[in-house]
């Protein structure tokens, strides 16, 4: 029988603590290599993101530099759209026009149906056999953007840009073609600055570099085998990725996305090295920790107290910082400014508010990291812009930010918050963050104020004035004051007594003669809605429109107007005065066509008023889908109703919704008429002659024309002389109740 071997408590104390630094270093290596291996996977998904996001930043900014491309061929466009002219007229249109642009295009080619050309070189070829005029005359497109082509006039390689021609009844009568140099086409492209050193390249269907990045593959196919990278995660945001050899020979990953407005696709060389660098760094960085943590286990209670007490001041600067900027929390930022304003009762200080426009959109669609990335951004911009005067700067809640500074007046406060405005934009600018910014201001002036006064007052007073901004884009930021508060109160009033004022019948319509410019007779009048509260006494519509536009007040009081206006035509009728057709605003809070006609024309039955005597104005600037507005237009015009198109030219996209939208009649804002340079009411050759051209693409398009907003005698004469059909304006009169309009139209009839 062996001897039994015995041991100390000493010697057992001593096995039992090597035993649990053993199977602490087992688990701590177990951790750190399953810990490691995740951040060595996310390092690779943050570079193969940061790698989409470039091509897709890219292929955006592209999509933008083919737009306005776009813009500069519808300057020739809109003089050859919806007219009938000869092939010579249509050549010295496009003489004419070559010099107005601003890019080179070497060819500008008209082509009829069957493919023949004119151009104003004098040539004539055929581009029957082009795809891109098939496609056209198909009717499958409205701009088409080629494939590099060889071009017919001197064999030199192009890219075509398309878009048919229209005449009268929207028939397709030919198609305008637009020739630009590959070359011109890849300076356009080199302008397009997107990340650094990042090997970016546009191909065509064929292969055909438009361009690369080494500019000597320019306009050469390159074809190389490719294949699916093993073991490599794709995401959602990108079309796709293969593996192939590049011009030199080398393995690369190319991260590509196809365009949506032309035959291209973008693609964005990576070497496989930067992939294999990424691993290496990971693995030194791997080696690196498992020393450390063996290092940290023979030192276990030292290095214990040391983390217990890294992870104690940590905690307590975690409460004032902010994870993603680094700068105050706002309960510190408030704790602090407090502290100023008692340390400094008898000085004046400044608080700021400032957010983001559109940020919601940025953090919904660009996801939580990219939106983080533009926070971290900004901070740092506004930090560095505000840090020289001595104040303190924290992040609220989302994209909200603070800055309190202690001024010493506050003109000069305004005169250094404006040169730093400049400065922020600048550095925006630079730093390519497609963002803009807009401010709050508030004051502490101790003289005018009491003691009370807090850090949080002067935040909500900033907020409350940022917020009067609403969405402006035209103003960067507001002041608060009283005017401020006066304006919120009316605001709040008005909101609280709207109803009130509806069935009191505060509000009432006044009617604005038009005026036939052959007869000078009245031929028609619009209808507008005014209020007179016994409070705020007598208010235009733009005192309170918009604000009925937000809380869709809007709907009910345009019925209102609609039934003011029916019973004034009713009674016309019964008493048998004259009577013209009246015209009434849709606002643009109506967005079920079907709802909105069927009470609009059971309304109308209700008063028996036939449907010639009443004209319905659309805007063409309006929120409403245009779909909708096709919709609702056809549907009111096959119950018998005129259409207007309101404040045409002054939309976004004219042209389009002419092809769309098939109104009776277009109606021209009066900004058209007061754009020009000239004194007295007098309008400048440009803007006499951008007036007769949209008042000849009307009568091109057989719509009746009115414009608004005639207030001198030399307006009207040269409207008559370029045959526009009415008017309307405080030349022959302003709006009249209904008394007064029934004695203007019986002495103008």
């Amino acid at each position: 029988m062996g001897r039994k071997f015995y041991i100390n408590s000493n010697i057992e104390r001593l096995f039992a603590l090597f035993g649990t630094l053993v199977l602490i270093l087992i688990l701590n290596i177990i951790l750190a290599n399953t810990l490691l291996k995740k951040i060595q996977n996310d390092a690779k998904l943050t570079f193969i993101q940061q790698c989409e996001d470039t091509v897709e930043d890219y292929t955006l900014a592209l999509q933008t530099k083919l737009e306005n491309i776009e813009s500069e061929i519808d300057i020739i466009y809109a003089k050859l759209a919806y007219k009938t002219l000869s092939p010579e007229s249509i050549q010295e249109v496009l003489v004419r026009e070559k010099n107005n642009l601003s890019i080179n295009f070497t060819e500008i080619v008209y082509s009829d149906t069957k493919g023949n050309t004119y151009n104003f070189y004098g040539e004539n070829h055929s581009i029957a056999d082009r795809p891109y005029f098939k496609i056209i005359m198909e009717g499958k497109t409205k701009f088409y953007v080629s494939r590099v082509l060889e071009s017919k006039h001197n064999g030199e390689p192009i890219i075509v840009f398309a878009r048919p021609l229209y005449d009268e009844t929207n028939r397709i009568t030919g198609v305008l073609c637009v020739g630009c140099p590959l070359e011109t086409i890849s300076s356009f492209i080199d302008e397009i600055k997107i990340g650094l050193n990042k090997k970016m390249s546009v191909r065509d269907l064929d292969g055909k570099f438009i361009k690369h990045y080494n500019n000597a593959w320019t306009n050469w196919t390159f074809h190389s085998g490719i294949k699916k990278p093993k073991n490599f995660k794709e995401t959602e945001k990108i079309d796709s990725v293969m593996q192939t050899t590049d011009v030199d020979g080398n393995d690369v990953y190319v991260f590509y996305k196809e365009m949506e407005n032309a035959p291209w696709t973008i693609g964005m060389t990576v070497s496989l090295s930067e992939f294999k660098k990424i691993d290496k760094k990971q693995k030194d960085y791997q080696n690196f920790v498992l020393e450390i943590i063996i290092v940290v286990l023979a030192l276990i209670f030292l290095i214990e107290m040391w983390i217990h007490s890294f992870l104690e001041r940590h905690q307590i600067l975690s409460t004032h910082i902010d994870s993603v900027t680094h700068l105050w929390v706002r309960s510190y930022f408030e704790k602090e400014a407090n502290k100023l304003l008692k340390r400094y009762p008898q000085s004046k200080f400044i608080m700021i508010e400032a957010d983001i426009r559109g940020f919601k959109f940025i953090n919904q669609n660009m996801g939580e990291l990219k939106a983080n990335q533009v926070l971290f951004q900004f901070s740092k911009i506004l930090y560095e812009t505000t840090k020289v005067f001595d104040g303190i700067i924290s992040r609220g809640y989302a994209d909200h930010f603070y800055v309190f500074i202690k001024i010493t007046s506050v003109h000069k406060a305004m005169h250094i918050f404006k040169d730093a405005l400049k400065k922020l934009d600048e550095n925006l600018k630079q730093q390519d963050l497609p963002i803009s910014p807009k401010f709050g201001l508030s004051f502490y002036i101790p003289k005018k104020m009491d003691s009370s006064i807090t850090a949080q007052t002067l935040i909500s007073r900033a907020h409350f004035a940022k917020d009067s901004i609403k969405e402006n884009a035209l103003q960067t930021f507001a002041i608060y004051d009283e005017r401020l508060l006066k304006r919120s109160n009316e605001d709040n009033f008005i909101e609280t007594h709207m109803e009130n004022a509806l069935k009191n019948r505060e509000f009432f319509v006044m009617y604005q003669p038009k005026v036939d410019l052959n007869t000078d007779k009245v031929v028609g009048a619009e209808a507008l809605v005014r209020w007179q509260s016994p409070v705020l006494g007598f208010m235009p519509p733009n005192s309170f429109i918009p604000l009925f536009e937000r809380n869709n007040f809007v709907i009910k009081l345009d019925f209102y107007v609609y039934e003011e206006v029916f019973k004034f035509l009713r009674k016309s009728l019964d008493k048998g005065e004259p009577t013209v057709p009246v015209s009434v605003n849709m606002s643009r809070n109506h967005d079920k066509p079907d709802r909105f006609v069927h009470d609009f024309t059971n309304l109308l039955k209700k008063y028996d008023i036939p449907p010639r005597l009443v004209e319905v104005e659309l805007l063409e600037r309006s929120s409403m889908d245009k779909n909708v507005l096709r919709e609702v237009t056809l549907m009111l015009q096959k119950e018998g109703f005129k259409v207007a198109m309101d404040d045409f030219g002054s939309g976004e996209s004219s042209l389009n919704m002419l092809s769309t939208i098939p109104v009776n009649v277009l109606k021209f804002d009066r900004s058209f008429l007061f754009a020009s340079d000239a004194k007295e009411g007098k309008l400048d050759a440009t803007s006499e002659n951008f007036i007769e051209t949209l008042i000849d693409l009307g009568k091109n398009l057989k719509k009746e024309t009115i414009f608004e907003g005639v207030e001198t005698e030399e307006q009207r004469d040269f409207l008559r002389k370029i045959k526009c059909d009415q008017v309307q304006g405080y030349f022959y009169s302003k709006p009249l109740r209904e008394e007064e309009f029934m004695e203007f139209l019986k002495k103008h009839r």
